[in-house]
């Protein structure tokens, strides 16, 4: 449930926020910063589907080598459709914004169940040696240290993501980006970690609270993705 990937020796890494089926936009995003797909790696937070009509392609981004991301809150639900086979919660998952794979049947969806099954909930990017940053979908607690959540994720069955409150937050919780800014002193540095990104939740603009910056731009209602570099941010 969480991946921790090395330096990237070779190029820049990026980060890009929720694309919600508008591949064209991020397509855009990534020739306009001159993306190097043989040395650069992307990296998604989540909400690749729903809410667009570009949903279908992916499982073509997955496939692409330079290409990783961890679930959000909409492959959730596309995963607990498929796993309780539940007309109920197809239903909600099409109010919800999944009305793309509406003509799908259960076995339809089951290469998106088995590619989302396999996105972590967290991912880990090395910077140097002494430094990382990390990604989750929504948030985690106002006061949280990395490693605590690293383990946590490590003994999460992952057929039971969402047992526990905690794990449910940073899938779904949507709090702390909407706070009053006086009150956002609240919300603490996450040890262990230089920073944390976020999706989520739409911001006017990238939003940074402590070391936690959630980016998430509204593809679907304002036409922009967010993408930061890593090497550029610092």
């Amino acid at each position: 449930m969480i991946i921790k990937y090395p330096k990237n020796t070779l190029g820049k890494d990026y980060i890009c926020s929720d694309i919600h089926g508008h591949f064209h936009l991020l397509q855009a995003e990534l020739e306009k910063i001159g993306f190097d797909e043989r040395r650069d790696r992307l990296f998604s937070l989540g909400d690749l589907i729903d809410r667009g009509d570009e949903s279908h392609l992916t499982l073509d981004w997955l496939a692409k080598p330079w290409f990783f991301a961890i679930q959000g809150n909409h492959e959730r639900m596309l995963i607990n459709t498929v796993e309780t086979k539940s007309e109920m919660l197809f239903r909600q998952w099409m109010m919800w914004g999944g009305d793309w794979a509406e003509d799908l049947d259960f076995s339809g969806l089951h290469p998106y169940y088995a590619a989302f099954s396999q996105l972590p909930i967290a991912i880990q990017i090395q910077l140097d040696n002494e430094n990382s940053v990390g990604l989750i979908h929504a948030e985690l607690p106002d006061e949280s240290d990395w490693d605590y959540i690293s383990n946590l994720l490590l003994s999460v069955d992952p057929k039971k993501v969402e047992s526990t409150l905690e794990v449910q937050d940073l899938l779904w919780s949507k709090r702390q980006p909407l706070m009053e800014p006086e009150k956002r002193s609240q919300i603490k540095e996450v040890k262990n970690i230089k920073h944390v990104f976020h999706g989520h939740t739409i911001v006017e603009g990238y939003l940074t609270i402590a070391n936690r910056t959630f980016m998430d731009l509204g593809s679907y209602n304002t036409g922009k993705i967010g993408v930061i570099c890593l090497s550029d941010f610092f």
